[in-house]
């Protein structure tokens, strides 16, 4: 019987092992199954948005058209043109990769997409030329076809037909994720009721054994009071027996007989008193032998529970922990993912530029039979040529700090390579009257990459004296500061200063300009913190407009 209870109790806490470990793996598998979903809810109001801003892009084309068109202003033109063509092909390339990954009718989108870049050819190439050239008359007659409305009119009901494709991937999604939720909890209540019965069944095993020990206790009680009976009645015979012998020898024979047939009687007592010792023994014996398996059971059972314990704290936590990887790890990818498409699309805009006007510029010179003019053709040609290859090599310089990890790290002697900034500068600094005073006292030496270094000192310095105040000497001031392993580099100047509020977004981005009263392309802040976060650091702005600017640059000490 304790053989068969104690494999009963071992059954169950195996099929208990195992279903929790089940009950993990499904627990895993629906985790998987909400982030999924929870992307995929993400995803179509991203489509959506994108969707919609197609039908924007086409009205702020609109707009700097018509202004270009009422004003003559060709600035109130090519900014709305290029941001027009930046966003657009940011939404269509976003849209293309999504849709076809949720499977949606892609012949019905590129079919849009068609008919948006035919309109848009039509503006730039037609409108747009028109107006530049003077033909206003003919500008307003292309304006009057009022294709834009048909375009606007497609876009609408693309948007609403990607609006209602999204809604029911969303609606999708979000049964999925309460379906997940759900089928958790009953994981949770189906594991606590399959424990329930283990645990009942030990305790009431373990009442049982206490009721076999108060059996015992009672046994060995009778037996011992039935013991201190008969040895009380057998001191008061052999006292009455003895007192007779005295008194008369004729009664001793009697007595003897009676004592004999006595002893007797108290023989077959004992021999039934031996009986009954064996008999209490064996059943002492048998409860003993209860005893220790229930303690062993005892002992093995609260053992499992706080292995089962153990084990679900374990699961928790790593469960816990995986789910902080996977959010950490999709914020890395996320952020990732947007460098590369802000990337892409700076290249594709300006790479689409040039390219355009070369093309544009050929087929002007194979219909052109004017030596002058074909000569004139060429020259701009090779004057576009210059473009595409200075956008080559920008791109090329970006790409190659990205891949720090290949530069060996040196020791940088600051104030040597300021001086060897100032010699490159000396021009400009002369011209300005410039005055640059640097304080190295608290970190002489870093370890990092020379070349990087080099570049941020220069363009940080010849932005300072490029945009400083009119009729005003430039003032820069660079210092260092070490602080729990991070050197801190600031420089800051008494130029113009940036607007922050307006500007905060763009400062560091690609061919961002926000002051055109001086040559630029726009790329020095961009290399700068490109190189900055090759070199594992950060970089801030502090600045107002008219109060000059300061730039705090973190590197962490190697």
């Amino acid at each position: 019987m304790n053989l068969k209870a104690g494999k009963r109790i071992y059954f169950l806490v195996v099929a208990i092992g195992l279903l929790m470990i089940a009950n993990a793996f499904l627990i895993y598998q629906n985790s998987k199954r909400i982030h999924r979903n929870q992307r995929l809810l993400e995803k179509t109001e991203l489509v959506k948005i994108n969707a919609k801003g197609i039908t924007q892009s086409l009205h702020l084309l609109d707009l700097g058209l018509r202004a270009y068109a009422l004003l003559s202003d060709e600035n109130m033109y090519i900014s709305p043109r290029d941001s027009s063509l930046s966003y657009l092909y940011k939404h269509l390339s976003y849209l293309e990769t999504e849709l076809a990954v949720q499977g949606y009718d892609m012949e019905r989108f590129y079919l849009l997409s068609n008919s948006v870049e035919q309109y848009y050819n039509f503006i730039i190439n037609e409108v747009a030329q028109a107006i530049s050239d003077g033909e206003i008359e003919e500008a307003k007659s292309l304006i009057a076809e009022d294709r834009g409305y048909d375009i606007a009119m497609s876009t609408y009901a693309f948007e609403m037909n990607i609006r209602e494709f999204e809604d029911d991937i969303a609606l999708k999604a979000e049964i999925s994720f309460t379906e997940a939720v759900n089928t958790s909890y009953w994981l949770q209540i189906l594991l606590l009721l399959l424990t329930m019965p283990t645990l009942i069944y030990a305790a009431f095993y373990s009442v049982k054994s206490l009721r076999y020990s108060e059996q015992l206790r009672q046994a060995e009680k009778e037996k011992s009071d039935l013991l201190k009976n008969q040895n009380t009645k057998l001191e008061l015979l052999v006292r009455e027996r003895t007192d007779e012998i005295l008194a008369s020898n004729e009664e001793i024979r009697a007595q003897n007989e009676e004592i004999s047939s006595q002893n007797d009687e108290i023989m077959s007592r004992n021999v039934q008193l031996t009986d009954q010792e064996k008999i209490i023994k064996e059943k002492n014996v048998e409860l003993e032998s209860q005893n220790e398996a229930l303690k062993e059971a005892k002992a093995t059972i609260e053992q499992q529970q706080t292995l089962l314990l153990l084990r679900v704290e374990e699961l928790d936590e790593a469960i816990t922990r995986q789910n902080e990887e996977l959010k950490n790890t999709n914020s890395e990818v996320i952020a990732q993912n947007s460098k590369l498409q802000q990337f892409a699309y700076i290249i594709s805009h300006n790479l689409r530029a040039p390219i355009a006007r070369l093309l544009g510029l050929g087929d002007l010179e194979e219909r052109e039979t004017d030596p002058a003019e074909k000569e004139k053709i060429i020259q701009l040609m090779r004057m576009a040529s210059k473009e595409l290859n200075q956008v080559i090599s920008d791109i090329g310089e970006v790409l190659l700090i990205q891949k720090a990890g290949n530069k060996t790290l040196e020791k940088v002697n600051l104030q040597e390579m300021l001086d060897k900034v100032k010699r490159i500068l000396s021009n400009e600094i002369d011209e300005t009257n410039a005055q640059i005073h640097a304080d190295f006292s608290r970190v002489k030496l870093i370890q990092s990459i020379g070349a990087y270094i080099e570049s941020i000192f220069l363009n940080l310095l010849s932005n300072s004296i490029k945009y400083r105040k009119p009729n005003d000497f430039p003032n820069i001031k660079i210092s260092t500061s070490l602080n729990n392993q991070q050197v801190t580099l600031r420089f800051k100047d008494n130029g113009l200063g940036i607007n922050l509020d307006r500007d905060r977004q763009n400062l560091f981005g690609l061919y961002k300009r926000f002051y055109f009263h001086v040559e630029g392309k726009g790329l020095g802040l961009y290399l700068v913190k490109t190189q900055v976060e090759a070199l594992g650091g950060t970089i801030k702005v502090k600045s107002e407009p008219g109060e000059g600017a300061e730039f705090i640059i973190t590197l962490t000490l190697t």
